[in-house]
């Protein structure tokens, strides 16, 4: 008899209407899924676990940076465990923390040079909402989300002498939100994107909204992202949020700014910026490498003796 009806037992097959998934591309279900199978939590090793993710990544198909990301949750797991619950684990140690990384690609990083930033921003209705929108992306650096999150409040005219962005952890009608990063930061407005940001002016919205949806609510991020495919598609551009993103950082990179300014900028790690960005730095390190030097006329010239 059960209990409630929550509880009840159902046929776990498919009805005829369900569709089954077509399996991926070299993937047999005939092979049973990795477990990890241990009397207790203590008993579990580096070995099983990292066959746990061998077989995730044999079984479906797993992407190395996938991968990793199970190793960081388990990590993370038996961390947690031993600070927080006072689990004993064998010397000390997490297991998890013994796994072997994959080796990740390099990161295929799309971006928008100078001539295209151009073509992307007169291809929007001029003065437009949408326009602004890309031109925030593009000069500021902003997420999808941290852009349809912005408030009058958070556009600082006075500070910085020219204006800041700030972005930052908010509650409006209810509904919180915090970076990604869950630290707040601020981006100076540039004199390209203060141009587009003074000759707009936001439609009324209940949060008061920098960016409203057009029915005057807090614009959904995959709604933004399909209006503003449809935009770039009449014109034929397939550039997107992270496009413009990564335009802002790289385009940084390639003037010579450091990477922990970029970094900071962006409300990444140093570690990401480093990734993504430092391909672009050894064309405008020309100068960094010059000694600052004294010559005189009478100096003799230096001369360099090899001592074997």
């Amino acid at each position: 008899m059960a209990f409630c009806e929550a509880l009840t037992v159902t046929s776990r097959k498919l009805s005829p209407k369900a569709k089954k998934r077509p399996p991926k591309p070299g993937q047999d279900r005939r092979r049973r899924a990795v477990t990890i199978e241990a009397g207790s939590f203590e008993r579990i090793t580096t070995p099983q676990i990292s066959e746990f993710i061998s077989g995730q990544v044999q079984n479906r198909g797993l992407a190395p940076k996938t991968a990793n990301r199970y190793r960081e949750i388990l990590c993370r797991l038996f961390n947690w465990s031993m600070e927080q619950r006072g689990i004993r684990m064998p010397n000390g140690k997490n297991p998890a923390a013994s796994v072997e990384r994959y080796k990740e690609r390099a990161p295929e990083i799309r971006f928008l040079t100078l001539p295209q930033i151009e073509l992307q921003i007169n291809s929007l209705p001029a003065q437009s909402q949408m326009q602004v929108m890309v031109a925030v992306l593009i000069y500021a650096g902003l997420r999808r989300e941290e852009l349809l999150w912005l408030t009058a409040e958070d556009l600082d005219w006075k500070s910085d002498g020219k204006g800041l962005i700030r972005v930052r952890a908010k509650t409006i009608n209810g509904e919180s939100w915090q970076p990604k990063t869950k630290k707040n930061r601020a981006v100076p407005i540039s004199n390209c994107l203060r141009g587009f940001l003074e000759k707009y002016r936001p439609r009324k919205s209940d949060g008061n909204w920098v960016f409203p949806s057009p029915d005057g609510k807090r614009w959904d991020p995959d709604n933004f992202a399909a209006d503003l495919r449809s935009f770039n598609s009449k014109n034929g551009l397939e550039w997107g949020c992270l496009d413009f993103r990564h335009t802002f950082g790289s385009q940084l990179a390639m003037k010579g700014e450091s990477l922990y300014k970029i970094s900071a900028l962006m409300g990444n790690s140093p570690q990401i910026c480093q990734r993504h960005y430092a391909a672009l730095l050894p064309d405008s390190l020309t100068d960094t490498v010059e000694f600052p030097m004294i010559l005189r006329n009478e100096d003799p010239p230096m001369r360099l003796r090899l001592i074997s």
